[in-house]
C-alpha cells in the first residue's frame, strides 16, 4: 500500500488536482489505484473522484496499523508546510511524516511548497524531515532556498514545479470578451470589498462580461455577495476536475487569488492575472511572467488589465513559452517517486 498525505477532502480544487496528477504519477509507474490509500477529510468523495481508497485523516489509529505494511508515505504535494492559516497545520502533516519514520516506512516529499513559517522550531522541524526522507521534490526555488539554509541534502531531491502544470494542455482558436474572476476569503475582504465591485463595473464598462469561478471554500459565499450588488455578472456553476475546460472554454482573461486558479488559466489558454494574498501566488506569477498585483494595489488594477489586453499576443507567447518549461519540470516529481517506489 502506498499512503499519500495531504490536503485532500475539502473541496479545494486546486489540491484535488494535484492528487490526480500524483495518482497518474504513480499509475504510470505501475501501481494500481486500489494500492493508493489517501488520508481524506472526506473519504467516501476521495474514492469516487479518484478511484483509490481512502482512510479519514484524523483516524490515528487506523493510520498507525496502515504504515505498519505501506511501501512508502508520500507527503504532498502543495503548501502544506506552513503556519499562516493555522498553527495546527504542520504539526499535523509532520506528525503523519514521523509516525512512518517510527514504522520506518520511507518518505517521499512531493511536490511541496513550503512557507512561510514564522516559528523557528517548525523551520527546523521541517528541513530535519526532508533530511530524513528517503526522496524530495519541492515546485519553485524559493522552497529549495528554504531548504539550503538548513543544510538539507541536495542531492536526494530536486527543484520541480507544480504537479498539476502537468494536466493537459488546451489551446483555444476563438476567445470572447469574458473575464473569468476568482477570489478567495482572505483577512482585507470586508475592507476592500466595495473596491472588488468598483473594479468589475469599471471591467464592464471596457465591454467584458465577467463571471465569478470559485475554485475552493469560501470562494462561492464572495461571489454571492458580489452577485447580489451587481447587474450582468454571474456566478461559475460547481466546477469540478470533469468539467473543468467549460468555464475557462472562450474566455480571454482570468484574475485569480489562488495559485491554482493561475495554473488552470494558463493550461486553458486564458491569459491569468495573479492577486497576491501570499508568496506562493506571487512565486508561480513569477513563473510563468504574468502580471501580478499587491492586494495594496488594486486600484490599479483595471489600468494594468488595459494594458495586458492591448498587448495579449505579447503576454500570451511569454507565459506559453514559460508553461512549456514548467510542464516539463514538472515530470521531475513522478523520477523523485520512482526513486523509491521502483527500488527494491
Amino acid at each position: 500500500m502506498i499512503v499519500v498525505s495531504g490536503y485532500y477532502g475539502f473541496a479545494n480544487l486546486g489540491d484535488e488536482a494535484i492528487l490526480a496528477a500524483l495518482c497518474d504519477d504513480i499509475e504510470t509507474l505501475g501501481f494500481s489505484r486500489k494500492e493508493i490509500l489517501v488520508l481524506s477529510q472526506n473519504p467516501v468523495q476521495t474514492e469516487k473522484e479518484h478511484g483509490v481508497r481512502a482512510l479519514g485523516r484524523y483516524n490515528l489509529p487506523a493510520i498507525w496499523r496502515v504504515l505498519g505494511s505501506a511501501r512508502a508515505l508520500i507527503s504532498g504535494g502543495g503548501s502544506l508546510l506552513q503556519d499562516v492559516t493555522s498553527k495546527r497545520t504542520i504539526p499535523y502533516y509532520l506528525g503523519v511524516v514521523e509516525m512512518a519514520i517510527m514504522r520506518r516506512v520511507p518518505v517521499v516529499m512531493y511536490g511541496q511548497g513550503l512557507g512561510p513559517v514564522q516559528s523557528a522550531f517548525y523551520r527546523k522541524w521541517i528541513a530535519k524531515s526532508f533530511v530524513r526522507s528517503a526522496a524530495y521534490s519541492v515546485r519553485d526555488r524559493e522552497s529549495a532556498r528554504f531548504l539550503a539554509a538548513y543544510n538539507v541534502p541536495e542531492e536526494k531531491g530536486m527543484v520541480t514545479a507544480d504537479p498539476v502544470f502537468g494536466r493537459e494542455l488546451r489551446l483555444q482558436q476563438e476567445r470572447e470578451n469574458r473575464i473569468l474572476l476568482n477570489l478567495r476569503p482572505y483577512q482585507g475582504w470586508e475592507a476592500q470589498r466595495e473596491l472588488w465591485l468598483e473594479l468589475i463595473c469599471s471591467w464592464q464598462r471596457l465591454g467584458y462580461q465577467v463571471e465569478f469561478l470559485p475554485l475552493g471554500p469560501g470562494d462561492r459565499q464572495l461571489g454571492e455577495y458580489l452577485e447580489g450588488r451587481l447587474r450582468h455578472f454571474a456566478i461559475q456553476p460547481d466546477v469540478s476536475l470533469a468539467n473543468l475546460v467549460q468555464p475557462f472554454q472562450g474566455a480571454r482573461l482570468c484574475v485569480s487569488m489562488r495559485l491554482h486558479g493561475v495554473i488552470f488559466s494558463a493550461l486553458h489558454d486564458v491569459l491569468p492575472l495573479a492577486v497576491d494574498y501570499d508568496p506562493k501566488v506571487r512565486e508561480v506569477s513569477g513563473q510563468l511572467h504574468v502580471p501580478c498585483w499587491d492586494l495594496e494595489d488594486l486600484p490599479s488594477l483595471t489600468a494594468g488589465l488595459e494594458e495586458t489586453a492591448a498587448n495579449y499576443e505579447q503576454h500570451r507567447l511569454r507565459y506559453q513559452k514559460s508553461l512549456s518549461k514548467l510542464r516539463e519540470w514538472a515530470q521531475g516529481n513522478q523520477k523523485v517517486l520512482a526513486r523509491v517506489l521502483l527500488r527494491e
